[in-house]
């Protein structure tokens, strides 16, 4: 199934409708896979989800009322309810409410995420990336989402259907990919959802900015981002419920996977129990790309993301035959950001199968 890339232009309100109108099924697909996930791992019904998500509106208002606009352009133009999308919207705060501390016989898998630095690439790019590893169901429900707004910068974003922030590049060359941490501090709290955050990056048009943001919205969950500027910076942040921690690339390269790599970390990390095979994903792709220094371009890094070492937890995921289909992870796509040139290129499920489709910024 081709990922189909939707055009989006005009006002919050504007754009978020025509989101909803050209991907209605789908949107609805995808809100019918959280609904389900919730009430698999944890037995929540869809009336305690839409209650919950109310606590996390506030928030997003008081941070930039247009995004409230375009969630319930995007619930108008699919024919949904607004907490509907803000679920959507909320989906990581929500899993985590779900998601005990400790899992077993239960498969999971977590994001590899790199940047790359000028000086390691084979044509001076600043380049980031990642395989987004997910629940192997939620295969075929992303977009590209190619926004053109005022007074912001425009953006491609590789997102799942509903949603208005994920990773992504945009026009002031800022952009941002991510990973799964947890900690023994992460409690279900309503605050600023991780996606309006990625989503605030974007609209962001200098690093510091972007920076700001999150330092004025720490929480309410752990997650990881890795931010990069066509300038020549990456920076990954490490976001905790009470604090941020930043990592920066050793010789031009810096990666992560779903274990906190900050020396500064003061709880205990409860991801990488649930996660086992991040402790060697991360280190393992930087030797692969270290390998390839001077020489990093496409197909390279390809080579790199392609690895199966532990195969099927592996830096390039596939499902485990031995869980039900609901509980198996795989790579859903293969993301490469070129922020010097500014394209997206993904793929429609694990890195192995190929090949990159390219995404441009309207």
């Amino acid at each position: 199934m081709t990922v189909q890339v939707l055009k989006l232009k005009g006002t919050p309100r504007e754009i978020g409708r025509q989101h909803g109108e050209q991907v209605p099924d789908l949107i609805k697909d995808n809100l019918r896979f959280y609904m389900n996930l919730w009430q698999h791992m944890g037995g929540v019904s869809r009336d305690k989800i839409l209650t919950d998500v109310e606590g996390f509106v506030p928030f997003i208002e008081q941070y930039d009322a247009d995004l409230i606009d375009e969630m319930y352009g995007v619930a108008e133009g699919a024919g949904l309810e607004f907490r509907e999308i803000a679920a959507l919207n909320a989906r990581t705060e929500l899993t985590f409410a779900c998601l005990p501390n400790t899992l077993k016989d239960v498969a999971s898998g977590g994001c590899t995420s790199f940047g790359l630095l000028p000086d390691v690439t084979e044509n001076g790019h600043v380049i980031i990336g990642q395989n987004w590893d997910w629940r192997a169901e939620a295969l075929h429900t992303s977009v590209i989402l190619q926004i053109e707004q005022a007074a912001k910068p425009n953006i491609v974003m590789h997102a799942e259907a509903g949603t208005i922030g994920h990773r992504g590049i945009n026009s002031a060359g800022m952009g941002v990919c991510i990973n799964y941490i947890r900690s023994e501090a992460d409690v279900f709290r309503p605050g600023l959802p991780f996606l309006i955050k990625l989503r605030g990056i974007l609209n962001s048009d200098r690093m510091s900015n972007a920076l700001r943001m999150l330092m004025s919205h720490v929480g309410p969950n752990s997650m990881n981002m890795l931010i990069g500027h066509q300038d020549g910076e990456v920076i990954d942040v490490e976001n905790l419920p009470n604090d941020l921690l930043f990592l920066y690339p050793d010789d031009g390269i810096l990666t992560h996977a779903n274990h906190f790599q900050s020396p500064m970390l003061r709880f205990r990390d409860t991801g990488k129990s649930t996660l086992p095979d991040t402790v060697f994903r991360s280190q393992r792709l930087r030797r692969l790309l270290a390998a390839r220094r001077g020489r990093l371009n496409v197909e390279t890094i390809r080579e790199a993301l392609c690895d199966h070492f532990s195969h099927p937890d592996s830096i390039c995921r596939h499902p485990d035959e031995q869980y039900p289909r609901i509980d198996q992870w795989q790579t859903l796509a293969s993301i490469i950001l070129d922020l010097t040139e500014l394209t997206l290129r993904y793929t429609d499920g694990p890195t192995c199968a190929g090949p990159y489709h390219v995404a441009h910024l309207p």
